[in-house]
């Protein structure tokens, strides 16, 4: 197990006060923007391919072992030591994005994220210079951002690298499997 300590929170700032494209706006409240996919991005069809190579280009990497939402593309890059930006893009053109615990450790299943629409927008923004944000509950396109609201992620307490324990788990497996194996051994019959 890993202290946290010297590991810095991560921030990002989020729509708060918005004007959408019919004339209405709203202030929406704080717990409304850190909702995962209540704020998305999107990008035309014909631009995911470019946006893809773009985030590529940038450092992203194909995630594997991820809950799977229906997303054609997902990618994940690491920020910082112990933190990831997550990029989940659909065949319909929505972009997903939220900041967590690495994948590295096991704390990145259980841990808290926070959404994150400027800094995916800032990584694929020379395949695509448009910023397009959906607020999915209301149905509406935001054509305003007029003020924004901070949103802060701590580190967890402690954190748990996968890496050893899988080391240990495949070799106590492997114990386990000899054992049984040397436990049935018996003197052949012909």
């Amino acid at each position: 197990m890993q202290s946290t300590e010297g590991q810095y929170p991560v921030s990002t700032y989020l729509p708060r006060d918005v004007v959408y494209f019919d004339g209405t706006s709203a202030v929406l409240p704080k717990e409304y923007v850190l909702k995962e996919e209540n704020l998305r991005l999107f990008v035309p069809k014909e631009k995911i391919e470019a946006v893809v190579n773009a985030l590529k280009s940038s450092g992203f990497e194909p995630r594997s072992l991820e809950f799977y939402k229906g997303e054609e593309y997902s990618l994940s890059m690491k920020i910082d030591n112990i933190w990831e930006l997550h990029v989940r893009i659909y065949q319909n053109g929505l972009v997903d994005g939220h900041i967590e615990v690495s994948s590295d450790y096991f704390e990145h299943l259980q841990h808290p994220t926070i959404p994150s629409i400027f800094e995916v927008f800032e990584f694929y923004r020379t395949a695509y210079d448009k910023l397009h944000i959906f607020d999915s509950v209301s149905g509406k396109w935001i054509k305003e951002v007029r003020t924004l609201c901070k949103v802060t992620l701590n580190p967890p307490n402690s954190l748990i690298q996968w890496e050893p324990v899988a080391v240990v788990g495949g070799a106590l497996i492997t114990i386990g499997i000899i054992a049984y194996a040397l436990s049935r051994l018996d003197k052949g019959r012909e």
